[in-house]
């Protein structure tokens, strides 16, 4: 056994307590300073007699509140906005059942499989080189993988076994994933465009549309808005031609299913920007699609149709809002149609649509009716993300930056 020196210590709790101690009882010297400040007639007085307030004392116990601090407006007739004609109200989260063919009944539209004929016609004549497709890319990248956010992602839940939990993974919202593909691809057509073309675009960010119209003695109220709006200083021309077809057929179903109804509402009409504005009519929408916050009111997956009918509506609530600013709240037949691009995007698949405002003449199924041009769905990319530790990204498709350009530069 090895011997060691002898330890001599203390413990250091007891030691602070009693070095404590000992230097609370120490008494401030007197520095003079008080003596000096009162020859020249300065007096010393206390700081906490200067800094503290004096406060009147109040007994709690006997104060008696006439009425309660915090009301809650009771949702029954005696509401303030209570009607008793309930209005059916449509907002960013509710899909059609019925998907396209709901969507034309409700706003009395023809559906035309393709784009206008100048649309098409840019499209086919449009040349876009190798360094175009090599932004597109790292602008894809950027968006999915390359930025510095994390954050906790959505639960992901897999059908076939509904109560196993997979754990929880971080990296970019999906809403900012969408937010700056959107700007970066705005960004590339503003590019390859010119100063002559964007001088005349104005781009705006969660821009808020309201309007109430009637149908078949039904109250509608759509309340939506578009994640990104862009304006133009001069309005999209009209398609010219006459498309006639008949609309669908939902017996026995009503145009009104799956839309909420209230008897608490209030009816607007709200277009976000005043007509008196250079910049003032409305472009293209860009609509962003959440399946975590747009769902059915029966919890199964949104189908291909509601998703294209979501973009139906989001661009007639726009063209409507536009009409009623310009033609009054009142009108039904349009002086001039309105026309509305709409993009809807959920980051991976894009829908393209143009909507052609005719008429706000909704009842019936006679008469003037307005126009939808769309095609499907056109994917992106097929995958983007990591791959042993490396970003990775297969499938691009440079079609639908065609599109969208396409889109950007028409007048």
């Amino acid at each position: 056994m090895r011997f060691t020196n002898k330890l001599c210590a203390q413990h250091l709790g007891w030691m602070f307590k009693k070095h404590w101690q000992i230097q609370g009882k120490r008494v401030a010297r007197d520095t003079g300073a008080a003596s000096e400040l009162a020859k020249l007639g300065i007096e010393v007085k206390n700081p906490k007699d200067v800094l503290k307030e004096p406060r009147s004392k109040q007994n709690f116990e006997r104060l008696v509140f006439a009425e309660p601090l915090i009301t809650q407006t009771a949702e029954d007739a005696f509401h303030p906005n209570w009607h008793a004609k309930p209005c059916h109200v449509y907002g960013d989260s509710n899909v059609l059942l019925e998907g396209v063919a709901q969507a034309q009944i409700l706003t009395k539209t023809i559906e035309i499989n393709g784009f206008p004929k100048n649309i098409e016609e840019t499209i086919s004549k449009m040349q876009l080189n190798s360094n175009v497709d090599k932004n597109i890319q790292n602008s894809i990248m950027a968006s999915h993988v390359l930025d510095a956010e994390q954050v906790k992602l959505p639960k992901i839940k897999i059908p076939e076994r509904p109560a196993f939990t997979l754990p929880r993974e971080y990296g970019i919202s999906h809403n900012r994933r969408r937010r700056l593909l959107i700007n970066k691809l705005i960004f590339e057509c503003e590019k390859l465009s010119g100063s002559s073309v964007t001088s005349r675009r104005q781009i705006f960010d969660n821009a808020a549309f309201n309007v109430s119209l009637t149908k078949d003695g039904d109250l509608l109220q759509f309340e939506l808005s578009a994640d990104t709006f862009m304006t133009s200083a001069k309005p999209i021309e009209a398609v010219k031609g006459k498309y006639e077809t008949e609309l669908p057929d939902l017996y026995p179903i009503k145009h009104t299913i799956t839309i909420p109804k209230k008897n608490i509402y209030t009816t607007k009409n709200s277009y976000p920007l005043r007509s008196a504005l250079p910049c003032s009519h409305p472009h293209t929408i860009f609509v962003h699609f959440d399946k975590e916050n747009v769902k059915n009111l029966h919890q199964t997956p949104v189908t291909t149709s509601q998703f294209q009918a979501r973009n139906l509506l989001k661009a007639f609530t726009v063209a409507s809002a536009r009409a009623k600013q310009l033609y009054g709240e009142s009108v039904e037949q349009l002086p001039k149609p309105i026309v509305v691009q709409s993009i809807q995007t959920d980051g991976q698949t894009f829908h393209f649509g143009v909507y052609q405002l005719n008429t706000l003449q909704l009842s019936g199924l006679d008469g003037i009716k307005n126009y939808w041009f769309h095609l499907p769905n056109v994917d992106l990319f097929a995958e983007c993300g990591y791959k042993v530790g490396r970003p990775v990204l297969e499938g691009y498709n440079k079609d639908c930056f065609r599109y969208l350009k396409a889109f950007y530069s028409n007048c």
